[in-house]
């Protein structure tokens, strides 16, 4: 059965892969040391839609949503599960969200993730003459520390090289099956380099909040125009919301960009943290 055949609710089949600390590390030195997530934690969504449809699916990420529960501990074995969700059509392509479970072998909740992908060729980002990239007010620090409408820097990112990407692509050991090392039809640059992106926001947002962010924050991504290889990125995030309990639990919620050099906007997104978070109370 293929991808675009493939019903809502269908299950997709089931993932297990070891996380070791030798991966860990290797995907810290190609994204951000405080990334948690190996590839977040496997692309599991994509690997699960190209094991169950085929390798010959051309899928371009279009959106991306992480509920980030424990750091996976290095040494034991993810388990996932996963099942498409929706499935339509868009701009006259085929629309695919997908959504994926893992737990580890002692049955620790670990990630709940969701992306939704267009079967075909991504778009390439171009500058429309009007982008205007707004300066960041001045702000606290950190965004555990800052307030509505307060608007940080997360950093900047340079792109692997295509040539670069072969060493992202020997981390894909950490996933089953054939899918692991690509799908051959050449998307899998721009869908490591989307993969690598999100979990370099992770990583930058874990800066900021700890523990707190990767232990039950939630980060969504959409994906507006493909990243190209050695492109210098840089992100901002804005507090849009901040509101206390009286137990002291302060939930911020905040806006994102990111911006290629021209500059124009290639992903939007949003990330949700409580602190100190319920789950390490």
């Amino acid at each position: 059965m293929t991808g675009t055949a493939t019903p809502p609710g269908e299950p997709l089949g089931h993932l297990e892969y070891l996380i070791d600390h030798a991966a860990r590390q290797e995907y810290r030195r190609l994204v951000d040391a405080c990334a948690q997530y190996p590839n977040l934690a496997a692309d599991d969504c994509r690997t699960l839609l190209l094991n169950h449809g085929g390798q010959s699916l051309p899928l371009t990420p279009v959106w991306q949503q992480f509920h980030f529960l424990r750091p996976p501990v290095p040494g034991r074995r993810l388990q996932v599960a996963g099942w498409l969700r929706e499935r339509r059509k868009q701009n006259g392509r085929p629309w695919l969200r997908v959504a994926a479970f893992a737990v580890d072998e002692i049955g620790t909740e670990i990630l709940r993730s969701q992306a939704a992908f267009v079967i075909g060729k991504p778009a390439a980002a171009e500058n429309p003459g009007k982008a205007h990239r707004p300066i960041p007010p001045a702000a606290p620090g950190s965004l555990a520390d800052a307030a509505v409408g307060d608007c940080l820097t997360l950093g900047r990112l340079t792109l692997l090289e295509v040539a670069e990407l072969a060493d992202y692509r020997r981390l894909r050991h950490l996933r089953a099956g054939p899918a692991a090392a690509g799908n051959g039809d050449g998307d899998d640059d721009s869908s490591g380099l989307a993969a690598l992106l999100a979990g370099w926001l992770e990583g930058r947002l874990g800066r900021h909040f700890g523990p707190d962010f990767h232990w039950g924050g939630r980060l969504a991504v959409a994906h507006h125009f493909a990243p190209e290889p050695g492109a210098v990125l840089s992100s901002d995030a804005t507090v849009i919301e901040c509101a206390a309990t009286t137990a002291g639990v302060v939930t911020r919620r905040s806006v994102i960009s990111v911006w290629n050099q021209s500059p124009v906007r290639i992903v939007t997104g949003e990330a949700i943290v409580k602190s100190p978070s319920p789950r390490l109370l």
